[in-house]
């Protein structure tokens, strides 16, 4: 039999080869035929596969499924085409930008070309620092969704591109974190020139960046509508 079913947490064409074979397992699965646009499924399958067993393939997988009814077929496929999840990410994409650019003034504009910042920041690199690490650490939690993706489908064995993306930008974090405490363990030992020196080791705005730079692009043309031919 034949049956459709809705899936959520899909956002690259990754996510939907590994919802395809996490079906393609279960027994009794005749055929699967998996659409990011629309985040469905049709399945072909009969006994022993049910439509039970095959939601708890795609769960166990990371993702989200729950069989449609016939009755809500149709509705089901209008409310699907409409893009819900590009407005949430213009949403997000608005907001850190607007925390990005103070964070990118003060760690490239002024460390790099001079650009001037307040007096309190000018004469303090840990000042400096801890700004940065604080920016970094708010658009992180803002851009969240993106780093449990990514980290869950690794842990399922399934790396997808929020999984690239959230390794390199949590590998930039650690880093910087990492050479702020050896500023604040310089600073405490009196060695003011180490502090400065380490300053220009720090990448939260690297950190910070990627997630949008890489991401962006893929999750709006997976969710673009594509148009229909006569």
């Amino acid at each position: 039999m034949n049956q459709k079913f809705s899936v959520t947490g899909m956002t690259c064409a990754a996510c939907s080869a590994h919802v395809e074979k996490a079906v393609k397992g279960v027994e009794g699965v005749q055929s699967v035929s998996v659409s990011l646009l629309t985040n469905s499924m049709v399945v072909d399958f009969e006994s022993p596969a049910t439509a039970q067993k095959i939601c708890d393939a795609v769960i166990a997988g990371g993702y989200g499924a729950s069989a449609d009814g016939e009755k809500a077929a149709k509705k089901h496929d209008r409310k699907a085409l409409e893009d819900h999840e590009t407005p949430k990410l213009l949403r997000r994409l608005v907001i850190s930008l607007i925390l990005l650019l103070p964070l990118m003034y003060v760690s490239m504009g002024h460390l790099m070309w001079g650009w001037p910042v307040p007096a309190a920041f000018a004469s303090n690199p840990l000042a400096i620092a801890l700004y940065q690490l604080l920016l970094s650490a708010i658009i992180m939690i803002i851009n969240q969704r993106f780093f449990i993706s990514g980290f869950k489908s690794l842990l399922n064995k399934a790396p997808n591109m929020d999984t690239l993306v959230s390794m390199g930008s949590l590998a930039a974090f650690v880093y910087s974190t990492a050479v702020l405490f050896s500023m604040c363990a310089n600073a405490m030992n009196g060695d003011y020139q180490a502090v400065s020196h380490h300053l220009h080791e720090l990448y939260f705005e690297s950190s910070r960046s990627s997630p949008w730079v890489k991401r962006w692009k893929p999750a709006a043309r997976a969710k673009r509508p594509t148009p229909s031919r006569a």
